[in-house]
């Protein structure tokens, strides 16, 4: 269990004083947003991010049509600057403006001092449903996706964890994914996807209730919920094959491995990527299941990392994904190392965890939670997590038992929800 002992040592390391619980402060908009204010007059900053969740209904568009809308929202002209302007106005007031593509949808966060915290959320909204995107910004922005997609073949193992990625939201583009995205695509986009009822904004820093009430309703209050054109029958047909395309079918052999107690040796990887050096690294996703509760994912998050089980195999947590790679010989075959890194995982949820590995993971995690107070960025993060109904809760983390855990563990590593695939040298079996 090394992770949970460096983070221990870690936490002893840092000042014993006991430090103030910020207590969150909700309200919303007449247009649904939400809101959560975390007051916080310690030093002269403003925190801000602005989550909209993407929802089901949008994953049949075309596959890296939301990285390239949040590409074009960045370079469009905003309210009632353009571009350039709008660059200026950051820079001299030192405002930090970075979007963001995450698993749980569009994100912007906002660093500003608090003097200059009614031009940083005007700004804010202006970017996030003021922008204006036109045709010429689409297209520009459309090579740049393109070059950077192109770029993916200069980088094997960075193509490969792409095309294992199980978010739609976060799945590589093709070529032709890009050139299919037109204009009217991505103003429908905008349409169904910005609206303030899907909108959370956690605000941090040296601000009032009533002063924050004030600062949001000038800036969002005028967000509406826009009436998305309708989508020809011929552009669903189009997105419904595209989706179809980039499923991948499963093999007899890994639908006898879902079934299974143990995977049986695959007759190839579910995905292949060459590289141009002597290479055989097999790579496992796993996503988080939906229906797994916030408790079992914190402490499965600290105890599979650093389970010996695993050796050689590394597994980390990227956003809600596990993600497991094992270095082989290159030698030998691809299918063996993906067999190989598969009963690593499977191992592990056939044996489980024991109370003891409960017992550390619990304390583990009690101890990074006090020091989120120190962490204004840790404070948003939770904010947000409680706000979207996936915040731990310290008490039900306690009471969780091991059977719970494990069978989160189950489920998790269940071998239908784990996506596969082997980085191979230029030749090879």
């Amino acid at each position: 269990m090394r992770p949970l002992a460096a983070l221990a040592a870690i936490t002893l390391t840092l000042p014993g004083q006991a430090q103030t619980s910020i207590r969150p402060q909700t309200f919303s908009l007449p247009n649904g947003m939400r809101v959560v204010l975390l007051e916080d007059h310690e030093r002269p900053l403003v925190r801000a991010r602005l989550n909209v969740l993407l929802s089901r209904d949008l994953e049949t568009v075309h596959p890296g049509l939301a990285a390239l809308a949040l590409r074009v929202l960045g370079h469009s002209d905003a309210g009632a600057f353009g571009v350039d302007e709008f660059e200026q106005l950051l820079a001299g007031a030192g405002i930090e403006l970075v979007p963001a593509l995450r698993a749980d949808g569009l994100s912007w966060n906002l660093l500003a001092r608090s003097r200059d915290q009614d031009l940083a959320l005007g700004l804010l909204a202006d970017r996030a449903f003021r922008s204006v995107a036109t045709s010429l910004t689409l297209e520009t922005d459309r090579l740049a996706s393109w070059r950077e997609t192109e770029r993916l073949e200069a980088s094997p193992r960075a193509k490969l964890r792409l095309l294992l990625e199980p978010d739609w939201t976060l799945q590589a583009p093709t070529l032709d994914h890009l050139s299919a995205i037109n204009h009217p695509d991505l103003l429908a986009f905008y349409a169904r996807a910005l609206r303030p009822d899907r909108a959370v904004l956690i605000l941090q820093g040296d601000l009032g209730l009533e002063q924050a009430k004030r600062l949001v309703l000038l800036s969002f209050g005028t967000w509406t919920v826009q009436a998305p054109p309708p989508v020809p029958a011929t552009a669903q047909a189009t997105a419904k094959t595209t989706a179809d395309a980039q499923t991948p079918t499963q093999t007899p052999t890994q639908a006898a491995t879902a079934s299974a107690s143990a995977p049986a040796a695959p007759q190839a990887p579910r995905i292949l990527v060459r590289s141009p050096r002597p290479a055989l690294l097999a790579m496992a996703v796993a996503a988080q299941p939906e229906d797994l509760d916030p408790e079992s994912a914190a402490l499965l998050a600290l105890l599979l990392p650093g389970d010996p089980a695993l050796a050689p195999a590394q597994l980390r947590l990227e956003s809600r994904n596990l993600v497991g790679e094992l270095e082989a010989d290159p030698s030998g075959s691809a299918a063996s190392a993906e067999t190989s890194m598969l009963e690593r995982l499977q191992a592990i949820r056939q044996r489980g965890f024991t109370e003891a590995d409960l017992h550390r993971a619990q304390a583990a995690w009690s101890e990074s939670r006090a020091l989120i107070t120190l962490h204004p960025e840790a404070q948003v993060a939770e904010a947000l997590a409680e706000a979207r109904g996936g915040s731990v809760s310290p008490a039900r983390v306690q009471a969780l038992s091991v059977e719970t855990l494990n069978q989160g563990l189950r489920r998790w590593l269940d071998p239908a929800r784990i996506r596969t695939g082997v980085l191979a040298g230029p030749v090879g079996p």
